[in-house]
Parts: C-alpha cells; sequence; structure tokens
C-alpha cells in the first residue's frame, strides 16, 4: 500500500491539482493507495504511526512543500518506511537538494521502481531536520518571508522563492547581531557579533539559497558556516551576497566547521528554522543521525 499524504494549502492549492494527475495514473495502473490530507502536523503523524502499524506500507508519500515533510520525518526517521515527495509548496527546498522530478508520470514511474538512498538527518532541540539548521539573521529571514503579503502573492506566480529574496535584503538592514558561544564537538569556537550560524545537512534552503556548500547528506557530520564580527556594509554589499551564490567565501567574518554535534548558545532567545519550521531558544542543540531516513530516489538522474 502506498500512502499519499497530501497539504491542502501547499502552493496555493498546487498540491491538490498535482494530486489530481497522480491519482489518474495510479488507477490506470491498477496501484494501491491510500488519501490522507494534512490539516495538522500532529494529526498527520498519529495518522502515520497507526498506519504503519497496521498494514505493511511500501513508501509514505507527500504531495506538499517542506513543512508538511517534516511532519513526515518525526514518523518515519530510523524506520524502514520509505517517504517519497513530491514538491508543491513555495520553497521545496528538500526536492531542490536532491533534484526530485516535479512530472506525474516520471514521479509515479520512479515511485513504482522503488529505488531508495539513505539520508542523514539533524536532530535539533529533539527535532529531526533534513535540510539546514539556520539560528540568528537567516531564521529572521524565513519568518519575515512566510508572514510578508509579497510571498501570497508571489505564490500566485509560481515564484514563492522569491520571497525570501526580499526578506534577506530587509533583514540585512535591520538585524541585530548577537552574541554567543559556539561548540562543534566539544571545541569551543568563541565568536562575537553573531549574524548567522547555519547548520546543514544539505547544502541549501530558504529557498534555495546555497550557504553550506560542503555539505553532503551522507558523510555523517553537520556542516556549519558562521557569518561573524563583520560591519553591515560589507555583509550587505559584499559578504551575504557571496555567500548566497553557494560558493565558499574566503574572509576573516566566514568560518566554516563540521562536526558530528554542534551547541550554539546566546545572550538573548535565538530564532532558528529548520525545513522551513521556525522556532526560539537561548540554547540550540544539534547532532547527525547517520542515515536515519529512507528516501525514494525521483530525481532526474
Amino acid at each position: 500500500m502506498y500512502v499519499f499524504i497530501l497539504n491542502p494549502t501547499s502552493g496555493k492549492g498546487a498540491a491538490l491539482k498535482i494530486w489530481e494527475k497522480i491519482e489518474l495514473l495510479l488507477i490506470a495502473r491498477k496501484v494501491p493507495y491510500e488519501t490522507h490530507i494534512c490539516i495538522s502536523p500532529e494529526m498527520t503523524r498519529t495518522y502515520m504511526m497507526e498506519k504503519s502499524a497496521s498494514q505493511p506500507i511500501k513508501a509514505f508519500i507527500i504531495v506538499g512543500g517542506d513543512g508538511t515533510v517534516s511532519s513526515a520525518i518525526q514518523q518515519l526517521a530510523a524506520t524502514d518506511i520509505p517517504l517519497a515527495i513530491l514538491p508543491a509548496g513555495s520553497g521545496n527546498d528538500v526536492a531542490r537538494n536532491f533534484g526530485l522530478t516535479v512530472e506525474p508520470d516520471q514521479f509515479v514511474d520512479k515511485l513504482i521502481a522503488g529505488e531508495t538512498i539513505r539520508v542523514d538527518l539533524l536532530y535539533v532541540n529533539g527535532l529531526y531536520g533534513m535540510t539546514v539548521a539556520g539560528v540568528g539573521m537567516d531564521a529572521e529571514i524565513g519568518v519575515r518571508a512566510d508572514r510578508s503579503f509579497y510571498k501570497r502573492w508571489l505564490n500566485k506566480f509560481n515564484r514563492g522563492a522569491a520571497a525570501y529574496t526580499i526578506a534577506a535584503i530587509i533583514e540585512l538592514l535591520i538585524f541585530k547581531p548577537f552574541q554567543g558561544k559556539i561548540l562543534v564537538d566539544g571545541s569551543h569556537f568563541p565568536q562575537t557579533d553573531l549574524w548567522l550560524v547555519a547548520c546543514g545537512n544539505l547544502k541549501m534552503y530558504g529557498g534555495g539559497l546555497t550557504i553550506c556548500p560542503y555539505a553532503n547528506y551522507s558523510d555523517g557530520l553537520i556542516d556549519v558556516t558562521i557569518l561573524h564580527n563583520a560591519k553591515r556594509w560589507k555583509v550587505l554589499t559584499k559578504l551575504f551576497p557571496a555567500l548566497m551564490k553557494g560558493e565558499p567565501v574566503i574572509a576573516k567574518e566566514v568560518t566554516y566547521l563540521k562536526g558530528k554535534e554542534v551547541i550554539i548558545e546566546g545572550n538573548r532567545k535565538l530564532p532558528y528554522v529548520i525545513d522551513g519550521e521556525t522556532f526560539n531558544s537561548n540554547r540550540i542543540q544539534l547532532s547527525i543521525r547517520a542515515k536515519a531516513l529512507k528516501l525514494v530516489d525521483t530525481s532526474n538522474n
């Protein structure tokens, strides 16, 4: 049994439109399936737990955005039940990192073929994440973009990712750096005037912004990118634009680290974002869970 989880609000209804095409293909090929409408993360996780306990599941399939994916991996982490993703959100960072197809025909073909890859997961203050945990300015960018009127407007034209670029420009002008300390595998890296600390399992987040250029989803390590001790004018005109290009930035204000455990402590309650979900804490503890998720490979490769 294939179980499809649909988020009707993803991409301003894009998930339901895509599902109509997928369902016709499943019926034509006589593929057994069931659907669940994702009304809330809690209900979805409860449904997945009950369903996986009652019968064999070939795969849970998300038709939606990164928020719905986040709900699913909380239940599927450290299990042998595969997850497939048909992106239908505004950011779609998980799908973008893996190059997953958006074409219904190709998706169904790959789903039935059933080839999977093992993917590391982040574990952040008790929750699993797949992409990048951003602390500081990058989290504020996510909050601003998600709450903005222009994201809703851009979604109508399938340009939702541009909302993060607009939000980034605004935050670059107003964000106040924080004081804190960073520990990677127990080693202390003292920093002041922290702008952002991005801890990546994958390279991209925030609608396709490459922040952790060295990240690898199967190396058992967290890639850490730190922007610190920088003048605002330089962050605005040089450093942040360079970081967003995705190439490693050689500058005294940018530090790259790797490790299996990262602890970030701030002098104030810090916003942090993981897979599009935003939280707040003055202490963020991250670890890597190697090969914790089985992902159906629906990439274009």
